[in-house]
């Protein structure tokens, strides 16, 4: 677990797990003191945590990438479709993990793939204490890009359906 400068973890604070959130092959770092998601009094420890993943930020998150008000449910929906490397902080109030251990007033950061076909339009964690939550990164779709030989049989298309055209005109 890689903790922040100045934040230190008491014996029996709970550690995250990739599959604290419903989405395969998550890895996590946590569970941070404090509430760490993006707001700019936290960014020099977002950044000392994050380190390890190569996110560096230089203000602020912008709000559009924040929810808030997720009391009572255990569902992180951004209203936007997540591609690729995907990185999000999850605020808990109260966390127990697999061990036992019990935690107040944390975050965790998660980081996936969220592919590039279909992506992930929401996910679950296991716990329903949700804060708040922030997207620091995610990719864009990867859309497919046609073949040479594609577009050489379009363009023969296209050129003999001129050529028919042309000669039923001439009739």
């Amino acid at each position: 677990m890689l903790m922040s400068a100045g934040t230190t973890m008491a014996a029996g604070m709970a550690e995250c797990a990739g599959s604290d959130i419903s989405v395969p092959g998550a890895s996590c770092i946590g569970f941070v003191s404090g509430n760490l998601n993006g707001n700019k009094p936290s960014i020099t420890d977002i950044n000392l945590n994050l380190a390890v993943w190569g996110v560096h930020l230089t203000q602020a998150v912008a709000s559009t990438s924040m929810l808030s008000g997720l009391s009572g449910d255990n569902v992180i929906n951004f209203s936007q479709q997540l591609y690729g490397d995907t990185i999000v902080g999850i605020h808990y109030g109260n966390v127990m993990d697999a061990q036992g251990n019990e935690s107040n007033n944390v975050t965790a950061f998660y980081r996936f793939d969220a592919g590039n076909g279909a992506g992930v339009d929401s996910f679950t964690t296991r716990f329903d204490s949700l804060s708040n939550a922030t997207l620091y990164s995610t990719g864009t779709a990867v859309t497919a890009v046609p073949e040479p030989g594609t577009y050489a049989m379009m363009f023969a298309g296209l050129g003999l359906m001129s050529l028919v055209a042309r000669r039923r005109k001439q009739k």
